[in-house]
């Protein structure tokens, strides 16, 4: 067999460091085969090397500057260091080469998409589809596509049109996501679809699966704690996270990493300072991490994740660790019976509540599950802008799949309760101009003028932060309620009306709120929220003095006591480990 040959089963069983050493092999055997440098460039590339990843792609191009495979590669390189418009670039480069290259369409679908141009995410899909009907890529963006434009229903049906004959867990988990969006699904029902990915995908995993879960810790003794996340970089995830992280006390707990993402950035190598052992694992099969994490010993393993995107559920299923946990980014139950617990508290999950409807054992924590740490650097709280512009402007800037038409018609009629008022959109995807549109005639047909409305799309903090200086009340999204975007306008100043529903999702402005003491902005009925709202808005005063104490009142509450939250939090950690002994 060539070494051309047994490099491509290395590369295809995932065995990176083998396929790199047999492909550098090949090349000291003829140095001038661009498809040499092109695999030994993916095989780097699937590690994480990206420097050495984009000397390949250049050689490649040095030797052939017609590769288009190389063009698509150096996006797919470009597009994991975050550079998307070179991604860009690079992707119609190749698509200009060669027009029939699927694999340059589906990267190009998939930076539109991070970037909010859901019409052209979309073309791109479709046109991937057009050269290959078969592939089963470009119809998962394809449903995440829909799913970002709050087309909740049709990307349901595309979940589910895929997994008909294709059973693939990540595209199951997408669509267990998605069902977390959709209005008028009851509890029990969504639990049903989680205990199903159960069925279908983990039992068979575990059942295969075999670690010695044998490490002795004295009562008492140091535990090794475990975190698993793709999401410990520029994400909701890793800003709640960061303070749990700072505050551990390394005596008692020794903490683990391990990182799932291929690119890291400044806030990844500020968590990094933290932890005592830290691994970048985005190249592992999931076996391999788990075998890693079995040879860790730790002792409980935390996900998270959830069924959210880049998740290492089917990891866990293999039961590397004697306690498994779930936390953070997912509120709802991921239905895997090896996951042991799931963290919660007693808004979020009443202990009269929903418990039957999961897999997990809730942990209540003793206030919120939450706990926030704002970023550096953020922009003060402004005056109440209604004084300035005499009218209320109300404002969402919830995850755009968060909106629905049920919430339009509660919005609308409140802004008709209040003269003058406007409302200020704020999404990522609203950069596409067919959604504005479709937003714009949704509130049309419910009366209500596009001067009433402010669209704006997505940007980066702090600027992101600054357009709460335009807002005077925030209207939280439902059934799938607001966690980072609540702490941001709180922390802006800006009071969040909240509709409190029966499924976790519906509950996180409740946990927030709660804490705060700030009941008086919590309802259960779409009347109250109506109500609430429109009070909130002819009582300039009170909004006045609310925007004044806010920031204060954050400060000084336990959803930013880090030291206090992560006591409370190893506690239960410790309880979870004394219960298996």
């Amino acid at each position: 067999m060539s070494k051309k040959k047994e490099a491509v089963i290395a590369y295809q069983v995932k065995n990176y460091d083998v396929a790199v050493d047999l492909i550098s092999q090949a090349i000291q055997i003829n140095d001038t085969a661009p498809n040499f440098y092109n695999s030994l460039g993916n095989a780097l590339s699937d590690q994480g090397k990206l420097e050495e990843a984009l000397a390949c792609y250049r050689q490649v191009l040095a030797l052939d500057p017609n590769f288009a495979e190389a063009y698509r590669n150096l996006g797919v390189v470009f597009k994991n260091q975050g550079l998307l418009d070179e991604a860009l670039e690079h992707y119609q480069r190749a698509i200009d080469l060669q027009p029939d290259l699927v694999d340059a369409h589906i990267s190009l679908g998939v930076v539109f998409l991070e970037q909010g141009l859901l019409t052209k995410a979309i073309e791109s899909c479709e046109q991937a589809l057009a050269l290959n009907p078969d592939a089963l890529e470009p119809l998962n963006n394809l449903a995440n596509a829909l799913k970002e434009g709050g087309r909740i229903g049709e990307a349901i049906e595309h979940y589910r049109a895929i997994l008909k004959n294709h059973p693939i867990a990540q595209v199951h988990s997408n669509l267990l996501t998605t069902l977390n969006y959709a209005v008028g699904y009851e509890a029990s029902w969504i639990f049903s679809e989680h205990q199903q990915f159960n069925e279908q995908y983990a039992l068979p995993v575990a059942a295969q699966a075999f670690y010695q879960q044998s490490r002795s810790v004295a009562r008492g003794g140091r535990l090794k704690i475990g975190y698993v996340s793709p999401d410990l970089r520029d994400h909701p995830v890793a800003y709640f996270m960061a303070p749990i992280l700072a505050h551990h006390d390394h005596e008692q707990f020794e903490i683990f990493c391990y990182y799932s993402y291929p690119q890291t950035d400044k806030v990844t190598r500020h968590l990094q300072q933290y932890v005592d052992h830290w691994f970048d694992c985005a190249a592992l099969s999931n076996g391999k991490l788990a075998d890693q994490i079995s040879l860790d010993q730790i002792d409980i393993l935390v996900d998270l994740t959830g069924h959210t995107a880049k998740n290492r559920l089917l990891m866990l299923a293999m039961r590397p660790a004697p306690v498994q946990v779930t936390y953070l980014g997912y509120p709802c139950t991921t239905g895997l019976t090896m996951i042991d617990y799931r963290i919660t508290d007693g808004y979020m999950d009443p202990v009269d509540g929903l418990e039957s409807l999961n897999s997990e054992t809730p942990v209540r924590m003793q206030g919120s599950y939450f706990c926030y740490s704002p970023i550096e650097n953020s922009p003060p709280v402004s005056e109440l802008p209604a004084i300035e512009q005499g009218y209320v402007t109300f404002g969402s800037f919830n995850n755009y799949c968060k909106l629905n038409a049920e919430l339009f018609a509660l919005w609308a009629q409140i802004l008709g309760a209040v003269p003058d008022s406007k409302l200020l959109i704020k999404a990522k995807s609203l950069a596409d101009q067919a959604t504005r549109e479709a937003l714009l005639a949704q509130f049309a047909e419910l009366g209500l003028a596009a001067d009433r409305l402010i669209v704006s799309e997505y940007t980066q903090s702090p600027q992101h932060l600054m357009s709460y200086h335009e807002v005077d009340i925030a209207l939280d999204s439902f059934p799938f309620t607001g966690g980072t975007t609540t702490f941001e306008a709180l922390w802006m100043g800006v009071p969040v009306v909240t509709l409190v529903g029966e499924r976790q999702v519906s509950r996180q402005g409740l946990s927030i709120l709660s804490v705060l003491g700030l009941t008086d902005l919590i309802v259960d009925t779409p009347f109250a929220y109506i109500d609430r709202a429109v009070k909130l808005a002819r009582n300039i005063q009170a909004l006045q003095q609310l925007r004044g104490g806010m920031r204060e009142k954050m400060q000084t509450s336990p959803l930013m006591d880090g030291v206090s939250f992560t006591r409370d939090l190893e506690a239960r950690y410790r309880e979870m480990w004394e219960n298996k002994q």
